[in-house]
This record gives C-alpha cells, sequence and structure tokens, in this order.
C-alpha cells in the first residue's frame, strides 16, 4: 500500500475521546458495547464532521496538522476532503475508490473486491465506522471514563495489518459519538486525530461518486 494511500486510509478511522481515569469493561460489557455501537450505526448509518490531524514522524522535523472533513456510510462508503496543507479528496462507493490530488491534477482509482490483501487492509482499517469487523482483525480492550464516554484500545491481529498499523485508539463520548483517534504506526510514527461538530445525519448518494475533472492525469496503482 503507498505512503499516500496509507495516509488518506488513517483519516478514515473513527475518532476517540481521551481517558481522564479509565475503568476496564467486562468481557461481556465489551461485547454489549460493541453491540450496542453496531445497532446505532444501523439505526444512522451515516456519519460526518471535520476534523484537525496532527503527524509526527521520524522522517520531519516536526509535526503536521491537516484540516478537513469526514463522511462516512455504513458499511463501506465514504469521502474524507482535506482542505489544508496538501488538498485531496478521497472517495469509495463501496466498489471504487477515487483519490484526487488537485495541486498535481492527479487521479488515482482503485477498484474494490478483487486483491484480498488491499481489501483486507482497507476493511480493518474501516472496522471502527461500523464495529462489524473490530473482533475479527483486532485484539480489544474496553474502557469506561470518568465522564461517561468509552475507550477501545485495538491491537491488529493479522501479520499484513501489523504492516500498516501498531495500535489504534478509539473513543466515543457518552451518547456514542466519536470525538478523538489516536493510531501508533511502525517506526513509532504517531497520528492524532480530533474531530469536531459530529452527526449522525443523512448524506446524500452523491458524495461517494467522483468523476476526475477534465484534464487530470488518471492512473490505476494497482492495475484495471
Amino acid at each position: 500500500m503507498s505512503l499516500r494511500l496509507s495516509a488518506a486510509l488513517f483519516l478514515l478511522i473513527i475518532p476517540a475521546a481521551p481517558l481522564l481515569a479509565a475503568t476496564p469493561l467486562s468481557p461481556a460489557e465489551s461485547t454489549a458495547l460493541l453491540l450496542q455501537l453496531h445497532d446505532e450505526h444501523v439505526k444512522q448509518p451515516d456519519f460526518q464532521a471535520t476534523f484537525t490531524q496532527q503527524r509526527t514522524s521520524h522522517l520531519l522535523n516536526k509535526p503536521v496538522t491537516s484540516e478537513g472533513t469526514v463522511y462516512f456510510s455504513v458499511p463501506d462508503k465514504f469521502r474524507q476532503e482535506v482542505r489544508t496543507p496538501s488538498p485531496s479528496t478521497t472517495v469509495s462507493n463501496g466498489h471504487t475508490m477515487w483519490i484526487y490530488y488537485p495541486s498535481f491534477s492527479e487521479v488515482e482509482i482503485y477498484t474494490l473486491g478483487e486483491r484480498s490483501a488491499f481489501d483486507e487492509s482497507l476493511t480493518a482499517l474501516t472496522a471502527g465506522l461500523n464495529f462489524e469487523h473490530i473482533d475479527e482483525y483486532y485484539n480489544y480492550h474496553a474502557y469506561r471514563d470518568a465522564g461517561g464516554g468509552y475507550e477501545l484500545d485495538l491491537t491488529p491481529k493479522k501479520p499484513g495489518l501489523r504492516r500498516v498499523v501498531d495500535q489504534i485508539t478509539l473513543g466515543l463520548n457518552k451518547d456514542l459519538v466519536p470525538v478523538r483517534t489516536e493510531i501508533t504506526l511502525p517506526k513509532g510514527d504517531h497520528l492524532s486525530t480530533d474531530y469536531h461538530n459530529p452527526r449522525r445525519s443523512a448524506i446524500p448518494a452523491s458524495l461517494f461518486e467522483f468523476t476526475p475533472p477534465a484534464g487530470a492525469h488518471v492512473t490505476h496503482p494497482l492495475g484495471r
């Protein structure tokens, strides 16, 4: 998976709330929490928010901060628009994924459902958006914080996913609305994302489609 593609996908993981004081949930309580989260997404499958993300890396002299908007519809449709500092738009309708870099007038197109390794990574990285596959891809521990919210600490089960991410911390406020994520990448790189004005409200289906602008250079990095 390319570095640009990985960076785009990491932004899609649902955000987590920082804990003040955490109380571990029992296995039965953890299972009940995942079922409750799944039920919430069934009742209202759409989620949207603006975000601010800070990335630290052993390759960077200082952290890089990005801002934008993310939209998601269970189980596999999403749109991410990064405004600053390097604009990009990532869109998936569940069958095709487009990544558009307006500064370079370049569009990358990925066909989903044809390459198991790529699809598995994408499914695993978006598992936190609908909570259907968390126990398949991750070992997890759940906690309740002092404010009534929750945290899920995830560590990958599969070797292929461990090459992409070391650990993910997901959290929700007391209304089960996401607000923050913490992701540790291989070699110690770190991404911290705060979500602002998160809400579950209907999103037009047209947001999950994309037509490359006229004159854009279109590539298929994984082949047609």
